[in-house]
C-alpha cells in the first residue's frame, strides 16, 4: 500500500477544514466577511462556472480571498463548493489557490507565536489525516465485500467487531481531520487500527501491590505470572497490568514504580474496536480492555491516555444509570449498561492504567450497532442502515427512524429533565441493540465524561445523592441546566440524530424537509408524554424551542487552532458557539437541494 496521500483525499480534507472554519467563524471569516457576487474580472480565473455566492475575506492581511459558497443546513449557513478560492494581492493580481496548507497560512496571518505554532501543528495533523485516509480507503476496498455480510455472522461478538470495522472507514461527521491518528505511522496503522482488523497480543507489567490500585479482582482470564515468563512467586507481591504494544516501548521515558518488572512474554490475543485503544479479547469476547495509547484523535492535544479518575467516575455513572433503570420502568425497557467495575492504575499515571468492560449475558440473538456505523457505505452502495431496516424492520426505513428517534429522545430527555444527567454518548459509545421481535434498545458504556446536576438528581432520587458527590472530576458536576442542554443538543441531537438524517438525505432516501419534520413530531410527542407523567419540561422548551440558534461544538477553536487562554475554553471537548439553525422550530428553513 502507498503511504502517500491521494490528491482526492487531500482535496476532501481541505474541504472539510474550510467548512469547519466557516461553521466556527475562525478568525471572523463569516462575521467579518461579505457574502456577495464574484466580480466579473475575477471569473476568468475559474476552471468551472462561478458559484452564485462568494465569501469575500479582506480583513486577514494584505491579500483578499474569494471563496465560492453553497447554502448549508442546519449547523451552518454556508459551506465551500470546493477546496479552491481566488487570492487577490494588494497590487490587484489574482490567482487561483487550493489546499489546506495555503488556507491555514491565510487564516494564521498576523497571529501570536503560540497560535502560529498551533496552526503549524494542525497542518501536520491535516497531512496525517490525508495519508491515513488514503491508506484506510485502500483497506476498505479490500475488506468491504466481506463486511456486507457482517450481520449474518453467527457470533454476536464477531458481528459487533465487523460492524465496528465497517464504522471505522466513515469519517467523523464534524471534526475535519478525525481520520488522523496522530502518532501512528503507516506501519502502526496497519498493525493496530480497526480499519485493518489486525490481531496481536498484549504486553504485561508486574507492578508491586503497594503501587497498584485495583478497583476489583482481575478478570478470570488474566494470565498467570508463569505464562508471561515471570517467576510464579511474584504473585505474592505483585499484580499484572496490561499494556498496549505501541505503548510498551515508551514506558521507560514516562517512568514506572520502583520494583516493576516487564514480562518477557505476551498474552491474551486481541483485536482493536472502533475506539482503537479499546480491544476485544478474541477468546473471551465478552471482555473488552481499554488501554492508554500515545496517539491523538480529534485534535493533536487530545492524547488517548487514561486519567485514573475515569476508572471510578465511569463506574459510578454505570451504577447511577443502572439504579435509575431499576426504579424507572420507562428506562428499564430502553437500555442496558456494560459492567465497568474493574480497572487499575499505577502511581496515578495516565500511561499505566486500564479499564475492563464486561458485556452482559444473553446477547446471542442481538446485533450490536454503534451509531457511528449507521451511515457507513456498503460495497453495494447502500448505507448500512438500509440493510438494518431490511433485516429488522421489513424494509421500512420510516419505521426504523421513528423507533430510533423515540429511543434516543425518550432516554436522553428523561435523563436530563427528570434526573439532571446529560451523557456524552457519542456515535462510538451509543450502541443500538437490534433483535428480531424486540424493541430497539441502547447498550451504554464509557460514561466518564457526562454532566450531572446533583440537586436535580437528589430531588428525584435522594438515595443516589451520595453517588453524585463521590464523582472525582469536578467538571462533571454542574449547577444549572445549560451545560446539560448543550451536551444534549451537540451529542444526542446533532451528532447522533442530525448527522444520520443528513446521511439519509444525501443518499436520496428521503427529503430533508420530511426528515426534520419527523424529528420535530417525535420531539414534541416525547415532551408531551414526559409532561403527562408530571415531568417538568420547561428546560427543554427554554433551551431548545425559545431560541433561533442552537449551540454547536467548536472543535477547531478550542481543541486545535487556539490555546485555552485565547478561546476561553475550560474544557476543549465542551466549547460551544450558538450558531446552528434551530431545526426543531416549525418555521425553520430547510434546504432540500
Amino acid at each position: 500500500m502507498s503511504q502517500y496521500p491521494d490528491a482526492a483525499d487531500q482535496a476532501l480534507i481541505a474541504r472539510r477544514i474550510i467548512d469547519c472554519c466557516l461553521r466556527e467563524d475562525i478568525r471572523g471569516i463569516v462575521s467579518q466577511g461579505q457574502v456577495c457576487r464574484l466580480p466579473k474580472e475575477l471569473s476568468e480565473h475559474l476552471p468551472h462556472p462561478p458559484a452564485a455566492n462568494w465569501l469575500r475575506i479582506a480583513h486577514l492581511g494584505g491579500d483578499e480571498l474569494w471563496l465560492p459558497l453553497a447554502n448549508a443546513y442546519p449547523l451552518q449557513d454556508w459551506i465551500g463548493t470546493c477546496d479552491a478560492w481566488i487570492k487577490v494581492s494588494a497590487q490587484g493580481n489574482a490567482v487561483l489557490q487550493r489546499g489546506y496548507r495555503l488556507w491555514l497560512d491565510h487564516l494564521s496571518h498576523g497571529l501570536d507565536e503560540e497560535s502560529l505554532t498551533l496552526f503549524a501543528a494542525y497542518q501536520k495533523e491535516a497531512d496525517c489525516a490525508s495519508e491515513h485516509r488514503t491508506l484506510c480507503n485502500q483497506a476498505y476496498r479490500e475488506h468491504a465485500p466481506a463486511l456486507g455480510e457482517a450481520i449474518d455472522l453467527q457470533d454476536w461478538s464477531q458481528r459487533l467487531l465487523k460492524i465496528d470495522q465497517l464504522a471505522s472507514y466513515l469519517d467523523h461527521p464534524f471534526y475535519p481531520t478525525a481520520r488522523a491518528k496522530s502518532g501512528f505511522d503507516s506501519t502502526a496503522l496497519k498493525g493496530y487500527a480497526p480499519e485493518f482488523a489486525p490481531r496481536f497480543e498484549l504486553n504485561w507489567l508486574a507492578i508491586p501491590n503497594h503501587a497498584l490500585s485495583l478497583t476489583s479482582p482481575p478478570p478470570p482470564h488474566w494470565p498467570t505470572f508463569e505464562q508471561i515468563g515471570l517467576p510464579p512467586a511474584l504473585q505474592n507481591t505483585h499484580s499484572l497490568l496490561p499494556v498496549h504494544p505501541l505503548t510498551w516501548d515508551e514506558l521507560a521515558q514516562h517512568g514506572m514504580p520502583e520494583g516493576t518488572l516487564k514480562a518477557p512474554l505476551t498474552a491474551i490475543q486481541v483485536e482493536p474496536t472502533l475506539s482503537v485503544r479499546t480491544v476485544v479479547c478474541i477468546n473471551q469476547p465478552q471482555w473488552h480492555i481499554k488501554l492508554p495509547l500515545l496517539v491523538s484523535t480529534l485534535g493533536a492535544r487530545n492524547l488517548r491516555l487514561i486519567k485514573p479518575s475515569t476508572l471510578y467516575d465511569g463506574h459510578r455513572f454505570q451504577t447511577i444509570l443502572q439504579a435509575l433503570s431499576e426504579r424507572d420502568p420507562m428506562l428499564a425497557a430502553r437500555y442496558l449498561h456494560v459492567d465497568e467495575k474493574h480497572g487499575g492504575h499505577a502511581a496515578e499515571s495516565r500511561h499505566l492504567a486500564y479499564i475492563v468492560r464486561q458485556y452482559p449475558m444473553g446477547l446471542e440473538n442481538v446485533t450490536l450497532v454503534p451509531v457511528a456505523a449507521l451511515a457507513s457505505p456498503l460495497a453495494d452502495g447502500r448505507l448500512f442502515l438500509e440493510q438494518l431496516a431490511e433485516r429488522f424492520y421489513a424494509g421500512s426505513l420510516q419505521h426504523w427512524l421513528d423507533d430510533y428517534l423515540d429511543l434516543l429522545l425518550q432516554v436522553h430527555l428523561r435523563l436530563w429533565l427528570q434526573y439532571g444527567i446529560a451523557l456524552e454518548a457519542n456515535q462510538q459509545n451509543a450502541v443500538l441493540m437490534f433483535e428480531q421481535g424486540q424493541p430497539l434498545r441502547l447498550l451504554m458504556k464509557d460514561n466518564d465524561a457526562a454532566r450531572l446536576w446533583p440537586q436535580r438528581l437528589a430531588n428525584a432520587r435522594p438515595d443516589l445523592a451520595d453517588a453524585a458527590t463521590a464523582l472525582q472530576d469536578e467538571r462533571i458536576r454542574v449547577d444549572n441546566s445549560q451545560p446539560l442542554a448543550e451536551m444534549f443538543c451537540t451529542i444526542t441531537l446533532q451528532l447522533n440524530i442530525v448527522a444520520i438524517l443528513e446521511a439519509i438525505a444525501t443518499a436520496g432516501l428521503a427529503t430533508r424537509s420530511s426528515l426534520y419534520g419527523t424529528l420535530r413530531r417525535r420531539f414534541m410527542t416525547c415532551l408531551a408524554q414526559l409532561e403527562a407523567e408530571g415531568i417538568d419540561c420547561h428546560d427543554a422548551r427554554q433551551w431548545l424551542l425559545d431560541s433561533a440558534k442552537l449551540p454547536v461544538k467548536y472543535l477547531l477553536s478550542a481543541g486545535s487552532l487556539f490555546s485555552k487562554a485565547h478561546s476561553g475554553a475550560s474544557d476543549i471537548n465542551k466549547f460551544y458557539g450558538y450558531s446552528a439553525a434551530n431545526f426543531l422550530l416549525e418555521d425553520a428553513p430547510c434546504n432540500d437541494a
